[in-house]
């Protein structure tokens, strides 16, 4: 089992250090020492499907609800599957903090207006506009729309819409009808990039005994975009990085990153440090469930890299700094 625990949130805005905390799956809280408050591809149902009545449900159980998180300023969603976008989160999250401002790929505004979020900007990939909070409103700044607020004292971000290797659909009929992402967010001197949900490269169906990684058998090209990502948005302080939902190798190395992925995935992003994500909350795929953070592990050694305080694993509440 992956273990779980109560988080325990800042109660004010003062930190001194980058501090993450992963709340399952995708979704990390992530409080910048600017003060700046974002929430990534929050997801808190029992299930990651369009009813309550089937679809997969949760291995481990939530660490905590909405209602617990003292501040919510962005909430960045990476592509509108359901283990990324729930519906009941966005408006439990708009009910309980009516400033927060949801940021998604192109063409999700419509979804998001649809539920009546008041809030929301879309963005294509390399866009970025500026989030401006004044406790306890925030405003943001788009293209030739300014919008900016008075009074008490300012926290200000960058949130930048990037590219990645996956898809989209909420439905059989509407793949790939809008965009996916992954997303860097900056505030003060901190800087995070947020993996989503992603690919590294296209693997055809080998035998389990054969390694994709021999580059001599097997020189599979891999996608650029993480290395322009690293060039013209890096460095990042910390990466949130997928690891798990690969197997069979096959069919989900197109949209899901495998561990060794993951690592050259951190490289290429030129990420300070990276946790891991995309594991160990909804059985997806088949591999173990908590096979993901062993290969991890395998897959730094094999780069020559640290196993631990590098691209690390936590238990699901945990908190780290950087």
């Amino acid at each position: 089992m992956v273990p779980v625990h109560r988080p325990r949130f800042l109660q004010t805005r003062e930190t001194l250090k980058l501090r993450a905390t992963w709340l399952g799956h995708a979704c990390y809280y992530v409080e910048y020492p600017s003060g700046l408050r974002v929430l990534f591809d929050p997801v808190f149902t029992e299930r990651c499907a369009p009813s309550t009545w089937f679809g997969p449900k949760r291995f481990t159980e939530m660490p905590c609800q909405i209602r617990d998180i003292p501040y919510i300023d962005a909430v960045c969603i990476s592509h509108n599957h359901y283990d990324h976008l729930s519906h009941p989160t966005i408006l439990e999250i708009q009910n309980k903090f009516p400033n927060c401002h949801f940021f998604a790929p192109l063409g999700n505004k419509k979804w998001f207006d649809a539920c009546g979020v008041k809030n929301s900007t879309e963005l294509d990939w390399w866009q970025s506009c500026d989030i401006t909070v004044t406790s306890p409103v925030a405003s943001v700044t788009a293209g030739k729309g300014a919008s900016v607020s008075t009074g008490g004292s300012d926290i200000v971000g960058k949130i930048q819409c990037l590219p990645c290797q996956h898809t989209s659909a909420r439905t059989p009929f509407d793949k790939a009808h809008t965009l996916w992402s992954s997303w860097g967010v900056t505030s003060a001197a901190s800087s995070v990039w947020f993996g989503g949900d992603t690919g590294y490269r296209s693997v055809p169906k080998l035998p389990k005994s054969e390694d994709d990684y021999d580059t001599k058998k097997y020189p599979f090209p891999v996608c650029p975009a993480f290395k322009d990502i690293g060039k013209y948005a890096g460095p990042f302080d910390l990466g949130l990085i997928p690891i798990g939902a690969y197997d069979p190798r096959y069919i989900m190395s197109p949209q899901h990153a495998n561990p060794f992925d993951s690592v050259n995935i951190f490289k290429d992003t030129n990420c300070k440090r990276a946790m891991a994500i995309h594991w160990g909350t909804w059985v997806l795929t088949t591999e173990d469930v908590l096979e993901p953070p062993k290969l991890l592990k395998e897959a730094l050694r094999k780069k020559g890299l640290a196993e631990e305080g590098l691209f690390d694993i936590c238990d699901i509440g945990e908190s780290r700094e950087f």
